[in-house]
């Protein structure tokens, strides 16, 4: 896939170490800006001070995203923009339910984002996330086991994307799976230690398989 080069000139010290958590985090090459005459033709430039904006407006071939309210949304407009993209195709939340939840994103078939979630804050964690990924469409899909129905039954008095509830049934990893095997070949590489860390493998096969409508 051709790229176009993302160089980041971020102000903020709190929100330049997000940043690069984040990149990092996703694998998304990039580099730092340190001066116009170094910044690779056609890049996508994100900053948050408009003195670099001033910096760089001489440069026609340059798509500028400028985020002074440092907003994860800008951020992640910044990211598709290297794809030559404006938005995603779909969006999939997948949320594997339990004491600890834990939730994977995955935008048009790349993980975007994986963590535990606070039980006690989950619509708000929702909710902010999924304002994060400018997306064509949005799906919410929950595991039906312990603390499942609870969580639907919060999240969808405050979304209006679709959701489902996903049987549990074998979303726990299993060894000689010809499917798990498959799924992991493909995404959970992404994950940090994926088979150390059974809740991040179940919300993950709990995104990718299809459930029945909430309505």
């Amino acid at each position: 896939m051709i790229m176009r080069p993302l160089v980041i000139a971020v102000y903020e010290p709190r929100w330049f170490m997000r940043v690069l958590n984040i990149l990092r985090k996703r694998s998304v090459p990039f580099s730092i800006f340190e001066s116009v005459d170094n910044i690779p033709y056609s890049s996508v430039f994100y900053t948050d001070y408009s003195f670099f904006v001033n910096q760089v407006r001489d440069r026609g071939d340059l798509y500028i995203v400028y985020d002074p309210m440092h907003s994860c949304r800008e951020l992640e407009r910044s990211i598709l923009a290297m794809k030559f993209k404006d938005y995603y195709n779909e969006v999939v939340v997948g949320i594997d339910p339990g004491k600890k939840p834990y939730m994977v994103i995955i935008g048009d078939g790349e993980i975007l984002e994986h963590k535990y979630i606070d039980l006690s804050r989950v619509e708000e964690e929702i909710v902010g996330y999924l304002n994060c990924y400018p997306a064509r469409q949005k799906l919410v899909r929950v595991g039906g086991g312990y603390n499942g129905w609870r969580i639907i039954l919060r999240i969808r008095e405050v979304i209006d994307s679709r959701i489902e509830v996903v049987d549990e049934e074998e979303t726990t990893p299993k060894q000689n799976r010809v499917d798990d095997l498959v799924v992991l070949d493909k995404y959970l590489s992404k994950l940090s230690k994926p088979y150390r860390n059974k809740d991040a493998y179940a919300a993950l096969k709990i995104a990718l398989r299809k459930g029945i409508e909430v309505e």
